[in-house]
């Protein structure tokens, strides 16, 4: 209340109303005049105009109060009538009639008919919108009598809270700019919460409010009323509203939220003395002083409701972030240590240096003190405040010990020498500069005031204190990757290996194809923890990231097939969280035989993520039964926006199988890796000059798997033996099952696999034949790559590998059931008939010259270039 020495208007001394007080009205008849009298005992230096609007109330007693109090106010109040359209409708009649009638109108607000306001709350609340050009309503908190309760929605508006939970009450004083946008409420939403949604649109619209600390908003609160009827109804009314508001709801745009409003990490890096508030680490939303941050930090103790910092502590460095981003470990490295502190309470972070061209993680309880050399801790927000309210501080002290009393989790990241950065401070180690932070913070001035806090109101935005769990109930529970939308367009890589099959090399063109186009390209590992993360996915991928210890299990366990396919178990029932949390903000994922995570795909397509299956062959059954990641797509078809075929006859074969021609882009197969077209003239001219009588030079490249067909490879080699031709057996067993001795006669040629560009072109210009007797294949890059370097190539007729081997023309195709012989017979013609292997030669190397991953890929870029111009002009 203003105090009685200082003069006070009434609300009409101006006759140009300045704001106007809408008041739906049915079947409150009795309670109305409460209200009525309310509106009328404002005091204020500006004219308030009150606007009834009786939506089609039975009760006569309605109309008689509402004539009553126009005729004795005819200048300050307006009777409106009309048929009943519900609450919302009744608030828009309201709204459209000022706005037409009312030009001098600047503000509206919205009373219910059983509610009232105090004397002042109008000039308190105008005051309050007029102050900030930015705002578009003024929200109050809640003082409910009846059943008498008082709650506090104070503290700085969030658009992220605003998504889990209605915080601005419709009465609230809204700007006239904000209907004049065209927002308005929504008629169809007759079950409540029609507020939540109307302030949502607002905030859609660019709109932002602001808490009015006693605003003077007095609510009647009764057992049964429409807002008990809308927690009833809630989870139908907040599916309609998820469904009108799909981009606000969606986790790409919660995290933008949450980084602008609440971040979720505040990482002190202790060798600059700041604080860095941010959830994108790339971007920091604010630096703190170690000062500052203790302020707010025991504010937020105090009232956790009104008051908050970002609630994940990380301590840690600047030169050790650098180390990440340089490997591209950063969000990836935020994200899983988050995963493990959230289960352990502290989680700590450690880089090891190896000499392999490889990448590793791993996870591990610490021992033996094995945490106190990590260059990184984070601590669980709720730990945190146990610890800085504890009394003592033994147990967080012991940290600094090599048997800790708190339960920790290390993650250890193993990267090649040639990418860590020198970091000074990191060999000091991360423990002790948390612990001395922590000290500090439990000594602070604030702390005292702030465990004996109390308030009057009740705090109903308790989850201002953790707000990452916003984004986390849209990802059923996962924690979310910390990446917020540049601007540009990001595609996931989805894997289960990464080693140096052909799966995994085609994955690493696409990748070089798409950083050209200008996309960002992201790495995910499923299932291994160690991967060939060699310099050239390093050049062509901005981030790389593992699943594994997530329970992701890509085969196994199932309880049904499709088509002879097992539907594996984590498909069915496994916890897809991790997987969603670590994908849903790319544009686009490809998938290259992922196995499981085909069920993944349909929920990213609803969070708006585009989805691609590359599909390159299918397995065999033990009955010679065609099955595998191709079925399994195919069980999943609806959940994939687009399928990439590595071949033509398998491109044929989807559409046979009921995929839309529309939805198939074919991804044809090229040669792993570019080779210098003088390099490769040198190569063909070396060939035709070779000597007819030397021994013929046969080569096998690839695994050491049964899909190879390496029991026909070893009969192969050991019949040829006394022809004059020389073998070379390169490379190794990859896949887990396949891990078996091989026969002795393979055994002694073995070299080991080759991983570079050189050192294949080496060996197929060594090759006079490559000899290829697989089981099955899709259209394997052995056979491309050779076949540019002049190679003839001798293999099975198997998948699409007639797609390109032609037989008696550039090569040599043999029939699966008589491979050994006719491989036998092949080489032995060829050895002996020089001028037929040097016509084979020169029509491979002719027919190789237009295939390479530009114009291979040419279909698939421009499906995605469509697929985010379509998205930009939908979201627009």
């Amino acid at each position: 209340m203003t105090p009685r020495s200082q003069p006070v208007r009434r609300a009409d001394a101006d006759p140009a109303p300045k704001v106007a007080v809408v008041v739906p009205i049915f079947r409150h008849s009795a309670l109305l005049s409460e209200a009525i009298e309310s509106v009328l005992a404002q005091e204020a230096d500006f004219a308030i105009r009150l606007v009834l609007v009786n939506d089609g109330c039975p009760h006569r007693e309605t109309d008689m109060v509402c004539r009553d109090y126009a005729v004795a106010y005819p200048d300050r109040i307006v009777y409106l009538r009309k048929p009943n359209g519900g609450l919302s409708d009744a608030r828009n009649f309201g709204i459209r009639h000022v706005l037409a009638h009312e030009p001098s109108v600047e503000a509206v607000y919205l009373l219910d008919a059983d509610n009232r306001i105090r004397p002042r709350a109008m000039a308190r609340a105008f005051a309050a919108l007029q102050s900030d050009p930015a705002l578009g309503w003024i929200y109050p908190n809640i003082d409910m009598f009846g059943l008498q309760s008082a709650h506090d929605y104070g503290g700085a508006y969030s658009r992220l809270l605003h998504s889990t939970m209605n915080t601005c009450e419709a009465g609230s004083l809204i700007s006239r700019k904000v209907f004049e946008a065209g927002v308005l409420f929504d008629v169809s939403f007759k079950q409540g919460f029609e507020d939540w949604e109307f302030f949502l649109s607002a905030a859609s619209a660019g709109f932002v409010g602001a808490n009015l600390e006693d605003f003077g908003f007095q609510y009647r609160k009764r057992p049964e009323s429409m807002l008990a009827d809308s927690e009833r109804e809630g989870a139908g009314i907040r599916a309609a509203m998820q469904q009108k508001h799909k981009t606000l709801f969606q986790p790409k745009t919660l995290i933008e939220f949450e980084q602008q409003e609440m971040p979720r990490y505040a990482i002190l890096l202790s060798d600059r003395n700041e604080i860095r508030l941010t959830t994108d680490p790339r971007h920091q939303t604010e630096v703190l002083t170690q000062a500052e941050y203790e302020r707010r930090l025991w504010l937020g103790q105090a009232n956790p409701s009104r008051y908050g910092v970002a609630p994940w502590l990380v301590v840690t460095s600047s030169g050790f972030l650098a180390q990440l981003d340089a490997a591209g470990l950063t969000h990836f490295a935020l994200w899983r240590l988050e995963h493990v502190t959230d289960e352990a309470g502290i989680g700590v972070c450690a880089l090891e240096v190896r000499e392999e061209d490889r990448i590793g993680v791993k996870v591990e309880k610490a021992v033996h003190g094995n945490h106190l050399d990590a260059s990184a801790i984070m601590i669980r927000p709720r730990l945190l405040s146990e610890v800085l309210r504890d009394s003592g501080s033994a147990w967080v002290d012991s940290l600094w010990t090599t048997m800790p009393m708190p339960d920790i989790r290390r993650l250890t990241l193993s990267v090649p020498a040639d990418r860590v950065l020198p970091d000074e401070h990191g060999a000091r180690g991360a423990v002790l500069d948390f612990l001395s932070f922590i000290h500090r913070l439990r000594a602070s001035r604030w702390r005292d005031g702030a465990m004996q806090a109390v308030e009057w109101r009740t705090g109903d935005l308790k989850i201002r204190a953790e707000p990452y769990r916003v984004i986390r109930q849209r990802l059923n529970g996962a924690v979310a990757y910390p990446r917020i939308r540049d601007g540009r367009r990001h595609v996931g890589l989805t894997i289960p290996i990464v080693e140096f099959g052909g799966v995994e090399k085609v994955a690493l063109n696409v990748a070089r194809v798409l950083k050209a186009q200008g996309f960002g390209v992201h790495l995910f590992v499923l299932m291994a923890e160690d991967a060939a993360i060699s310099r050239d996915w390093a050049a062509v991928t901005e981030s790389v990231n593992f699943l594994s210890g997530t329970g992701f299990s890509p085969w196994g366990g199932g309880e049904q097939t499709y088509f002879g396919t097992e539907i594996p178990r984590w498909a069915q029932h496994g916890n897809h969280a991790p997987a969603l949390g670590a994908l849903y903000w790319l544009d686009t994922v490809i998938d290259f035989h992922g196995g499981a995570l085909v069920a993944v795909m349909g929920k990213l397509k609803r969070l708006g993520v585009r989805t691609v299956s590359s599909l390159h062959l299918s397995d065999m059954s033990p009955v010679q039964r065609p099955v595998g990641n191709t079925y399994l797509a195919m069980a999943h078809e609806h959940a994939f926006d687009a399928f990439a075929p590595c071949s033509l006859q398998l491109a044929d074969w989807l559409h046979g199988m009921g995929v839309p021609q529309e939805k198939i882009v074919p991804l044809v197969n090229a040669p792993a890796f570019p080779i210098a077209a003088a390099d490769l003239e040198a190569c063909l001219t070396e060939r035709r000059a070779r000597d007819p009588g030397a021994p013929l030079q046969v080569l096998f490249l690839g695994r050491l798997d049964p899909q190879k067909g390496l029991d026909r490879l070893t009969v192969v080699v050991a019949e040829t033996e006394s022809l004059n031709l020389t073998w070379r057996i390169v490379g190794k067993a990859v896949l887990a099952d396949a891990r078996r001795p091989l026969a002795p006669v393979l055994q002694q040629r073995l070299e080991p696999a080759l991983s570079t560009p050189e050192e294949l072109i080496e060996a197929y210009g060594w090759a006079d034949v490559v000899v290829l007797l697989s089981e099955f294949e899709g259209l394997p890059l052995t056979i491309l790559e050779a076949m540019r370097q002049g190679v003839v190539v001798v293999a099975t007729d198997v998948g699409a590998v007639s797609e390109v081997v032609r037989d008696n023309e550039n090569g040599v195709l043999l029939p699966l059931d008589q491979a050994n012989s006719a491989c036998i017979q092949a080489l032995t013609a060829l050895s002996a008939d020089r001028a037929t292997l040097r016509r084979l030669s020169e029509q491979a190397a002719a027919d190789s010259t237009m295939r390479d991953w530009e114009h291979s890929a040419r279909g698939l870029v421009t499906f995605l270039n469509d697929a985010h111009t379509d998205r930009s002009v939908t979201k627009g």
